[in-house]
């Protein structure tokens, strides 16, 4: 009898452990139609699960790759070339002016595009107009970017895995600022980004790359400057930073020891500290211009650098 109850009781524990197992599982269910709203501020009605995904960005592209939505993605841009996976993928085109004929010919039921910069923010109402679902983000800060993550996996119905990435990201974000808040301000670099082109655009305060060099325990030396802003070279030789940090890719091509060369001759900078211990680093744009996964890459690469 006792051997009977035992068993009883077993049976009644696994059949509660299920129930609440599939309980938690379906709070993670998307119910389609579901309706959103985007970074725009418009209501978007998404009437199924996506299955044929466009992305207007190359951020757009490494979140949804990051996500797992690879096999659902007909059409990216000409310069989404992450993951590799990625450049295998059927172009639409270009970021702006988007090609609204190439788009309507993959027919797809899901477009991620973008706001920042005012890029197709003319092309969106005529593509909604033509009946297509348009998802925008424009995330401008990480913590704007995770919910920009969160936001892609909840309408293409797979929101738990957008938490698992989420956490995964804010972890290593969050074990950078332990380390950084060990280190005095003092001894935090003052650090300098820029370009090879004789025109000198930097980031200022309110951009991405500001927000990193500080999260990673650095100093930019425009910080008090609005957005991305020209600044002259006196402007450098002032400031004296101890690194500097130049970004090449298709924005800003160029080969490694020319790069270096070139800075390091340019007139006036012979006496900036980074000058002279040649702490000039050559970095992959992509990690630091895309608001996506790949943005804590270059917070880590940064930390390194700068704590080395």
């Amino acid at each position: 009898m006792n051997i009977f109850k035992k068993y009883i009781l077993t049976f009644i524990f696994l059949f509660f452990t299920l129930n609440l197992y599939l309980l938690m599982g379906s709070s993670a269910t998307v119910n389609y139609p579901l309706t959103i709203i985007d970074d725009t501020g418009s209501a978007v009605t998404i009437p199924e699960e996506p299955q044929r995904i466009i992305s207007a960005a190359p951020n757009n592209t490494e979140i949804l790759f990051a996500l797992g939505l690879g096999d659902k993605v007909v059409g990216v841009t000409n310069y989404a070339n992450y993951p590799e996976e990625a450049i295998k993928v059927e172009k639409i085109g270009e970021m702006s002016p988007l090609n609204l004929e190439k788009i309507a010919s993959l027919q797809p039921d899901l477009i991620v595009a973008v706001a920042f910069g005012g890029f197709q923010l003319k092309e969106i109402p005529r593509l909604r107009e033509l009946g297509f679902n348009v998802l925008v983000i424009e995330p401008l800060t990480i913590k704007e970017t995770l919910k920009s993550i969160k936001m892609v996996a909840t309408v293409c119905g797979i929101p738990e895995k957008g938490n698992t990435l989420v956490e995964d990201l804010s972890r290593r974000v969050n074990k950078i600022k332990s380390e950084v808040s060990k280190i005095s301000i003092s001894n935090r670099p003052k650090v300098f980004i820029g370009g090879t082109y004789e025109t000198i655009y930097t980031p200022g305060e309110g951009t991405l790359l500001n927000e990193l060099i500080t999260l990673a325990g650095g100093k930019n030396i425009a910080a008090s400057l609005p957005g991305w802003i020209k600044i002259s070279p006196e402007f450098v030789a002032e400031a004296e930073p101890d690194i500097i940090i130049i970004p090449v890719g298709a924005m800003n091509p160029g080969e490694e020891s020319k790069i270096k060369e070139n800075i390091s001759q340019r007139p006036g900078w012979a006496n900036i500290p980074a000058i002279k211990t040649q702490n000039i680093f050559i970095v992959n744009e992509d990690l630091f211009y895309r608001a996506g996964p790949r943005l804590v890459d270059g917070l880590e690469l940064l930390y390194e650098i700068f704590h080395k």
